[in-house]
C-alpha cells in the first residue's frame, strides 16, 4: 500500500532542498527568490518566510536523529578501521627482521591506539551538550510540592 502525500506536502519535500541551499548559501531575500523561481518554485516573500520557519523549525529533529544514528555509526566505522589498521600493523611486525622498522612499527600501533582512547574517551561535544542541558535544567522553575500546592488552594 502506498501513501498519497497531500499536495502541501508534497510541495514542502519538493522545495525543502532548495530552501536548505538558500540558507547554505546565505541568499538575501531578492536571490533567493530568484533562484527559487529558477529552480521552478516561484514564491512570494511571505511564502519563501514561512517554508523557511518550517524548514528551520525541524533542524533540531534532524540533529536528535543525528546524534541517535548518524554519530555513534561514525565513530563505530572509525573503530573499526583503526582496529584493522591495528592489526595489520601486527602482522607485519610479525614478519620484521629489521630492527628500525620494528621500532617504527610499534609507534605506528601505539599511536593508533591513542586514536582508539581519544575515540572512547574524548567526547568535548557530549560533555558540552551535558552542560547546555543542565543550564536549561537550573532555568527552569522549580516544581512545587504537595503541600505547597494544598496551602495555596486554600
Amino acid at each position: 500500500m502506498t501513501v498519497k502525500l497531500s499536495k502541501q506536502a508534497q510541495t514542502l519535500t519538493e522545495i525543502t532542498p532548495l530552501i536548505k541551499v538558500c540558507l547554505i548559501e546565505r541568499l538575501p531575500e531578492d536571490r533567493a527568490l530568484a533562484f527559487l523561481e529558477k529552480n521552478g518554485a516561484k514564491m512570494s516573500a511571505s511564502t519563501y518566510y514561512r517554508y523557511k520557519k518550517e524548514y528551520e523549525n525541524t533542524i533540531g529533529d534532524r540533529f536528535l536523529n543525528l546524534m541517535r544514528t548518524e554519530w555513534a555509526e561514525e565513530h563505530l566505522l572509525v573503530l573499526d578501521i583503526i582496529k584493522r589498521l591495528e592489526g595489520k600493523y601486527w602482522a607485519i611486525l610479525k614478519d620484521c627482521d629489521n630492527p628500525m622498522d620494528a621500532k617504527h612499527i610499534l609507534d605506528s600501533i601505539r599511536a593508533t591506539q591513542g586514536e582508539k582512547l581519544m575515540i572512547y574517551n574524548d567526547t568535548p561535544f557530549l560533555t558540552k551538550m551535558r552542560e547546555i542541558f543542565e543550564q536549561k535544567l537550573k532555568e527552569l522553575p522549580e516544581p512545587k510540592k504537595k503541600k505547597e500546592l494544598k496551602k495555596s488552594e486554600t
